[in-house]
């Protein structure tokens, strides 16, 4: 691919992101409305926005998303592994949800705004004093129905292995039973030379908008979202993250390593 072409189908798709996400803001006074007479209505409102402006971009962005196994039902806490901001789009056009995400995130551009804008929950990580507190907000979100998405490795990797799990939000599972719904990602590109753990997954030192960039230049992005077929369930909040990872073991994909970790 030339750098022309490539300039030019990222110049077009960022066109594209800025139209769909304009008319997305302005649809937001919809729930905006609802929320004094049903809190619950306003939220079943704006998930089915961000479902539809997630679907919209990935569209845009050059992404096809193939999907595997049932998506859990409303009110449910479902976990995945972490690989790119991208995560975040594809779960969206499959799951209305509310995801749970670090705090820099409402700072980055374009997403930031729009996962801020859809009642995402922000955890500072460094303080543990804030995972209390967190527990509490994810678990009346799942009381008034919502779905709630949390990443448990706490960071994005390259997808050539799972990274251990945090325990700590798993408390929140108490609030559902105990149960926790897993679902695996996996990215795909057709350029063996662009592999996807390095130009669609993000993780490490990489900078957000040279990467952002970068992406928008591929042709074309397979995205692979597989849903474990039953939910896991446990009373203590450690044994529940060991059998959600153990699940996810089941499920996931190891994608080809990044040409500089390759050996």
């Amino acid at each position: 691919m030339s750098r022309p072409l490539g300039a030019l189908r990222a110049t077009f798709r960022l066109a594209g992101l800025f139209v769909v996400s304009t008319l997305t803001v302005a649809s937001w006074i919809v729930p905006a409305a609802t929320r004094p007479f049903s809190r619950r209505l306003a939220s079943r409102i704006r998930h089915r926005q961000m479902s539809l402006w997630a679907r919209s971009a990935l569209a845009i962005i050059g992404v096809r998303v193939e999907c595997d196994g049932p998506a859990p039902p409303p009110g449910s806490l479902l976990v995945s592994n972490h690989l790119s901001y991208l995560d975040v789009l594809v779960l969206w056009s499959r799951v209305p949800a509310t995801f749970v995400s670090k705090a820099e995130v409402r700072h980055w551009p374009v997403l930031g705004w729009a996962v801020t804008g859809a009642g995402t929950l922000y955890l500072e990580r460094e303080r543990r004093s804030a995972v209390k507190p967190m527990v509490e907000a994810v678990s009346e979100r799942l009381a008034l129905g919502e779905t709630v998405v949390f990443f448990p490795e706490g960071t994005s990797s390259p997808g050539t292995e799972l990274l251990p799990f945090r325990p700590s939000l798993f408390e929140a599972a108490r609030a559902v039973g105990g149960r926790v719904h897993v679902a695996a990602l996996a990215y795909a590109t057709d350029d063996p030379e662009r592999p996807a753990s390095e130009t669609v997954a993000w993780w490490g030192d990489a900078a957000f908008a040279p990467h952002f960039l970068g992406l928008l230049t591929l042709p074309r992005v397979r995205a692979r979202l597989r849903f474990a077929p039953e939910p896991v369930a446990a009373d203590d909040r450690k044994e529940i993250a060991r059998l959600a990872r153990h699940e996810l073991e089941a499920i996931f994909e190891p994608m080809a390593p990044p040409r500089l970790l390759a050996t």
